[in-house]
């Protein structure tokens, strides 16, 4: 069982930054930062909270630190994050009450002790690494330089891969065969492809599919001029098309709209796929289809708040199908809120293990209020 303020106290000598993010307590602050200072002479803690747009900061001693993250922040907060000399860890809030540890990434030295914050990020995918494909896809310069307006899709197309890296790092095949929903420009395809070729050396089957012919072609000619024989796209729509009948390990469905993403997790389910990662979006059909009924109402009566709320049931919802169906679930924030309001990812690992209570939750919830949600009906068409 993870107590995050016992991995405090260890890493607390190089501690760089924590973030206490995504409260489960509605009387907590919406995020806790703490970073080390050094104050005539002495080394302390600067614990950042925000409230009502406010900043609010309190300057604290190593011990009084850790009481505080003991008996104050320990369990109020979904996602936390330990930033230090030795690594960048995150950790999710388990339903049991503990933390898991769901991601993980050396840490670079911290130069200049803890007055210093400007380390610089160090990523899978660095700039200069020759990568032809991000050229003709516009995030690379010929030179192989970051183009600065695509920096944030360098750092999304990082994210991901880090993300991608951590749950299969000890992956024990040679080969990996990968289903792409939605691909589009298909940044992330060409990516995954390079990573898994030639940074992991495996022999990597990836298949995009796309509904836009045009772009399908364009990806299909990127594939054929830089020799990446074992990556084709096809034009397909995921809710009607016969789809891949061959073994997939991987299913990956970033911004597939709307009920795409209900189809491409429901195809990962019945195919028996081992890891799912999906970034959903445009979530309308709980929005366009709920009916007030029970003690949610209070949240469906503003048209903003109801949106938000009918896109985290959504997500909800599909993490319960998941799991029920036998997968371990980390819901993650994919990238900052600032770049993209599209940030949580369902990262998934197929275990065996089947849980059924929040399943029966969302059937509940669907009877009260109505609604429609198309994975929970392709998986459970007898109870929906």
């Amino acid at each position: 069982m993870a107590r995050v303020y016992q991995e405090l106290e260890q890493v607390l000598p190089t501690l760089s930054k924590a973030v206490y993010s995504q409260p489960a307590d509605v009387l907590a602050a919406p995020k806790v930062t703490v970073r080390p200072l050094v104050i005539k002479g002495r080394p302390c803690y600067q614990m950042e909270t925000f409230k009502d747009n406010k900043a609010y900061h309190k300057n604290l001693e190593a011990e009084e630190l850790l009481l505080l993250a003991e008996r104050e922040l320990e369990g109020r907060y979904r996602q936390v994050l330990l930033v230090s000399g030795r690594e960048s860890a995150q950790y999710v809030l388990r339903q049991r009450g503990d933390y898991k540890k769901s991601s993980s990434s050396p840490s670079l030295p911290r130069p200049g002790g803890p007055e210093s914050h400007n380390r610089t990020k160090e990523y899978i995918l660095r700039e200069g690494e020759n990568i032809p494909a991000l050229v003709d896809l516009g995030i690379f310069t010929p030179d192989f330089k970051i183009v600065r307006s695509r920096y944030d899709k360098y750092k999304q197309i990082n994210r991901f891969i880090e993300l991608v890296d951590q749950e299969l790092k000890d992956y024990p095949g040679g080969e990996i065969s990968i289903l792409d929903f939605g691909c589009g420009k298909s940044y992330l395809t060409f990516i995954l492809y390079y990573y898994f070729g030639v940074k992991r050396g495996l022999e990597a089957r990836i298949i995009g599919y796309d509904l836009k012919a045009d772009v399908v072609e364009n990806c299909n000619r990127i594939a054929g001029k830089y020799g990446y024989d074992r990556l084709r796209f096809e034009k397909a729509d995921v809710s009607c098309d016969l789809l891949s009948q061959e073994h997939i390990d991987m299913v990956v469905t970033l911004h597939a709209c709307d009920t795409a993403t209900d189809f491409a997790l429901d195809y990962a389910l019945r195919h028996g796929v081992k890891y799912i990662f999906s970034v959903p979006c445009c979530q309308h059909e709980i929005n366009s289809s709920i009916h007030k009924g029970g003690q949610l109402d209070i949240l469906l009566q503003h048209g903003i708040i109801r949106e938000r709320v009918c896109a985290l049931l959504t997500d909800s919802i599909r993490t319960a199908v998941l799991q029920s169906r036998g997968y371990e679930i980390d819901v993650i924030e994919f990238i900052d809120f600032e770049h993209s309001p599209k940030n949580i990812m369902l990262r998934a690992r197929y275990t065996g293990k089947e849980r059924r209570k929040s399943l029966e939750q969302a059937l509940e919830l669907k009877e009260k209020y109505g609604f429609s949600q198309k994975l929970l009906e392709l998986q459970y068409p007898e109870k929906t």
